[in-house]
């Protein structure tokens, strides 16, 4: 709908230059007017704001945007109306923006306190600087509690998450060793199921490896998947190395990781890995030295 507004309004400007120089001191006579283009103009906006109204997926009150375009055309000639309803606009918007940053303002007291200095005839220079230095610093105070806030409920929720991961992690293991005994959980709290346990010696936690494995959630979504793969085992997070160092060449197993053993309280956004989740690996040792 802004599309279709800026587009009536360059319709608008347009008309406007191309009369230039045929009205006097900025504004045309009035007693004039042609009401046939006059409904014209009407008809054609209004069907292009109505059609745009019809198709949106949530379509707003007619009656109320109605109620205030009537508000600003209904002002006629009067400039000083139709300026005093722009700055409201403008300062509407911006304590919507303040509103989504997280500093709200009551309007009615905004405007009593616009009204009881506005009529102040008195002002110099220095009281609008003093006024401007007091809301800046009110502003800028006001800036760091909205951020001190997000950051205790970025907080909170972290902590929620973290909580509610470790807990499905555990449920998710101890479920698990109640239908499987061949599953054992290590001092670290690290689970391991063998499946093969390999030939000969096993790596060290300094060993360069060959793997095969592929990462998953606890709900079978994986996130990670990699074939003969070669790395130092001081390279990769603690479970993954401590679960590998529990087999032999050709070893498989599957790694029940817990979160602190995994990525721990920040996790791994940018893999879809939450705080402290508990991680699944399929893996397979190929080779090391």
């Amino acid at each position: 709908m802004k599309k279709i507004l800026l587009g009536a309004c360059a319709l608008v400007a347009a008309m406007a230059v191309s009369s230039c120089g045929k009205c006097e001191d900025g504004a045309c006579a009035t007693g004039n007017e042609d009401t046939a283009l006059s409904q014209s103009y009407g008809s054609y906006v209004g069907a292009m704001i109505s059609n745009d109204m019809n198709n949106a997926e949530e379509a707003p009150s007619k009656d109320k945007f109605l109620a205030g375009m009537q508000v600003v055309l209904g002002a006629n000639g009067d400039r000083e109306t139709r300026y005093g309803m722009q700055v409201a606009l403008q300062m509407l918007s911006e304590m919507e923006q303040l509103d989504q940053n997280g500093i709200k303002l009551n309007q009615t007291e905004v405007m009593n306190s616009l009204r009881e200095v506005f009529k102040n005839d008195s002002l110099t220079r220095a009281d609008v600087e003093a006024y401007a230095n007091k809301f800046h610093q009110m502003y800028v105070e006001a800036q760091d509690a909205a951020r001190q806030a997000r950051q205790a409920e970025q907080m909170a929720a972290a902590e929620d998450a973290t909580d509610a991961n470790v807990a499905a992690g555990q449920e998710y293991v101890a479920q698990l060793k109640a239908e499987d005994e061949s599953i054992v959980t290590l001092p670290s709290g690290l689970s391991v199921k063998v499946i093969e346990p390999g030939q000969g010696a096993k790596p060290a936690e300094t060993a360069n490896v060959v793997v095969n494995y592929v990462g998953s959630h606890i709900n079978g979504d994986v996130f990670d998947h990699n074939d003969n793969v070669n790395f130092n085992l001081q390279g990769v997070v603690p479970g993954f190395r401590e679960g590998l160092m529990q087999l032999g060449k050709g070893g498989k197993a599957i790694l029940y990781i817990p979160g602190k053993l995994a990525y721990g309280a920040n996790g791994a956004p940018q893999a879809g890995i939450g705080p402290n989740e508990m991680l699944v690996f399929n893996v397979e040792l190929v080779d090391f030295e």
